[in-house]
């Protein structure tokens, strides 16, 4: 199939109807551009156009003339047009059509989803028609500008894990707020200005805290929560740079020293390659 789903194709005018046109690709498949997204414009048979395809609700193959803000597997920020509980939000892709993120990328927690006119760094992808797809944070490369310790940058909540949450600038740099250094809950897509309170090799860290002074906990006190709350952690030393980034927001080397710390306090063991919490009768 020549026709790309998504995607900006070069399509030549066949012929027009009474509400649309009939578009033809260089094999010979065609499809129908409705008189409304011609973006104004009147063409004329054997015209060549650059015509964006999509899916309308039925299901049924469509074209307009207006450009989308994004195509299949460009990444950018698109913007919330409406929330539909039960089933996720809709975004503003520039077209008359807008595109489903879904709860599967969102969770079960509405009170966690983003409002309209808030915008989320995402993705576009072809299913049964075109949806979104939140980018996760680990797949998101920082531009790595260059903050000062003190300095207040805006951003969006792009990612919230059990750690706290991660902002992601229009820039395009990621900064870690700790949920020690937050005193409300936060939503995706949520604007917010973060203070720069930390710097390791793995980017920055920051604080939602409105005070000039900002508590920073000890990294072994993350863990030691997270293992209050779970038991047990299939994450030791031996656990690869990415997936402690991930998960706890630590650099490898920090997350062996906070290891080692609980392990010389006696508040953990080791056992077949997992970390647990021991127990007071222990």
């Amino acid at each position: 199939m020549s026709l790309e789903i998504g995607k900006i194709n070069q399509l030549k005018v066949k012929r027009k109807t009474d509400i649309s046109y009939l578009l033809q690709s260089t094999d010979g498949e065609e499809v129908f551009l409705h008189v409304n997204e011609t973006d104004f414009k009147t063409l004329e048979p054997n015209e060549i156009v650059s015509a964006f395809l999509y899916l309308d609700f039925k299901g049924r193959l469509a074209a307009t003339l207006k450009s989308p803000i994004l195509q299949v597997d460009e990444k950018g920020f698109l913007v919330v047009k409406s929330v539909t509980p039960k089933l996720g939000v809709f975004l503003d892709l520039g077209i008359s059509k807008d595109i489903l993120l879904s709860k599967d990328d969102l969770g079960l927690d509405e009170s966690l989803w983003p409002r309209e006119g808030e915008k989320l760094f995402v993705t576009v992808k072809v299913k049964s028609k075109l949806v979104a797809k939140l980018i996760p944070v680990s797949e998101i490369i920082s531009n790595h500008h260059v903050y000062d310790i003190g300095e207040e940058v805006e951003g969006i909540i792009q990612g919230i894990s059990s750690i706290g949450y991660f902002v992601l600038t229009d820039n395009l740099d990621l900064i870690l707020v700790k949920k020690s250094n937050t005193r409300n809950q936060y939503r995706y897509g949520e604007k917010v200005k973060v203070k720069i309170t930390y710097q390791s090799k793995k980017g920055y860290e920051g604080s939602l805290i409105e005070s000039k002074e900002v508590i920073r906990v000890d990294d072994s006190k993350f863990i030691l929560d997270y293992l209050k709350k779970h038991k047990q952690m299939p994450y030791t030393s031996d656990t690869d740079s990415e997936t402690i980034m991930e998960v706890f927001g630590l650099s490898r080397k920090a997350f062996k020293r906070a290891l080692g710390l609980l392990y010389k306090k006696r508040l953990i063991k080791f056992i077949d390659r997992k970390t647990y919490l021991v127990s007071d009768n222990e």
